[in-house]
C-alpha cells in the first residue's frame, strides 16, 4: 500500500498562551499590591508634620488606626483597648521569631489618651518599635 506525501506545517509561536499568563501576572499583582491598602482606615484625617519621612511597609508591623472616638481599627476589625491588648498578646505569642513593630494611624482629632493607651497595649505586650503616620506638609 502506497501512501502519499503529506505536507509539512510550519510550526510557529502561539502568542495566545503568553498573553493569558502575562495578564494573570497583571491581576495577581495588583490584587497583592492593594492588601497593604485594605489596612488602612478611609475616613481618618490624619495630622501635619513639618519634618516626616516616607516608610516602606515591613514584615512583622502591625498597623493601627486610630479613630476620633477611641475605636481601634486594625486589618479592617474593630477593638476596644482590652482586645487590642489581647490581640498583639496573641499575634506575638503565635510567632516569638518575629521582630514585631507597630504604626499607629490617628486621626488628628483623636484624644490623646487613646494613643497612649495603644501605646501602652504595644509596650506591654513586647512590641518596643512604635512609629506614627502623618501628611508631609508641602
Amino acid at each position: 500500500m502506497r501512501l502519499k506525501p503529506q505536507k509539512e506545517e510550519e510550526v510557529g509561536f502561539q502568542m495566545s498562551p503568553m498573553i493569558d499568563i502575562v495578564f494573570q501576572l497583571i491581576i495577581f499583582f495588583m490584587v497583592v499590591s492593594t492588601f497593604n491598602n485594605l489596612q488602612v482606615e478611609e475616613d481618618i484625617r490624619l495630622p501635619i508634620a513639618f519634618y516626616s519621612q516616607e516608610k516602606q511597609p515591613n514584615p512583622g508591623e502591625i498597623l493601627i488606626n486610630v479613630k476620633a472616638d477611641g475605636t481601634y481599627v486594625v486589618n479592617q476589625r474593630k477593638y476596644t483597648e482590652d482586645t487590642l491588648a489581647d490581640l498583639i498578646y496573641i499575634t506575638v505569642k503565635k510567632n516569638p521569631d518575629v521582630d514585631f513593630s507597630a504604626t499607629i494611624r490617628a486621626d488628628a482629632r483623636t484624644p490623646h489618651k487613646y494613643i497612649l493607651k495603644a501605646i501602652k497595649a504595644c509596650s506591654e505586650n513586647g512590641i518596643s518599635k512604635i512609629a506614627f503616620t502623618s501628611l508631609q506638609r508641602e
